[in-house]
């Protein structure tokens, strides 16, 4: 197993319940934007990848035949399927999987997700590749992730950024490098929508458990961002305390091309 697969493990499994309980996973406007947008059936068997807490699988759960939720972390299934059986939904199958090697036959489901996860992959191409082998001709593959600008130097710090905070973070990718992923893979991209929301410094550091002397540091990247990147995180540092930034996710829907 690669270092930062191991280094995600460790992550995630140092917390798990906080991934169930955070606001960030758990609501947000992009979960019934997606959910609008697929318009899932109610025979579909769906797949998602990386479930965190399983916040995709219980907005899509009651509207289609069966959900595999899966994570490379045992931990965090753990955590996910109890909150998710408190919620009633017990119709839900948990998989502990790597998103880069999916344990599933060609075809298998008509639905793929995975929601602000493939930034801790080591290969996100090689993950599109493998959701587009497991989803039937004309299924959907969905992703939901953090992107970057398209300028590699406000990128390499972007990521840079979000590494110190989070050594787990391997890499986001821009936009149009996610379109790419999906062309390569056979999926023919029927919908992008970029969006973004504000975070307060303290509490996103905290929820990785940041030493006092990394959130100075984050605090002094976001004071010290080149021009480009900048514009991209728009931050708002207090002359006291706190400060603000930006993150940009975007919505990436494919389509399984073939008969």
């Amino acid at each position: 197993m690669s270092d930062i697969k191991q280094l995600t493990q460790q992550q995630f499994g140092q917390n798990p319940q906080g991934y169930v309980n955070s606001p960030v996973h758990a609501s947000g406007a992009d979960l019934p934007r997606l959910y609008d947008l697929i318009q899932p059936q109610p025979g579909w068997r769906m797949l998602d990848v990386a479930t965190g807490g399983g916040h995709t699988a219980r907005t899509f759960a009651p509207h289609v035949r069966c959900v595999t939720a899966g994570d490379l972390t045992f931990d965090m299934l753990r955590a996910a399927r109890g909150h998710l059986h408190e919620n009633g939904l017990t119709q839900i199958e948990f998989v502990q999987l790597d998103a880069e090697a999916l344990p599933f036959e060609g075809g298998s489901f008509d639905l793929v997700t995975c929601r602000i996860a493939p930034h801790h992959f080591p290969d996100p191409g090689h993950f599109v590749q493998e959701a587009a082998r497991v989803v039937r001709a004309k299924g959907i593959v969905a992703v939901i992730d953090q992107i970057v600008p398209e300028n590699r130097r406000a990128a390499r710090y972007i990521n840079a950024f979000e590494r110190l905070r989070d050594p787990s973070h391997a890499w986001a990718y821009s936009l149009p490098r996610w379109e790419r992923f999906f062309q390569a893979a056979g999926l023919s991209v029927w919908h992008r929508e970029p969006f973004e929301r504000r975070h307060q410094l303290g509490p996103w550091a905290a929820r990785m458990h940041c030493a006092p002397d990394v959130v100075l540091r984050l605090r002094v990247m976001l004071v010290q961002a080149p021009e480009k990147a900048a514009a991209w995180l728009q931050p708002e540092v207090y002359p006291h305390a706190g400060a603000s930034f930006l993150i940009h996710q975007a919505i990436i829907l494919g389509r399984k091309t073939g008969e």
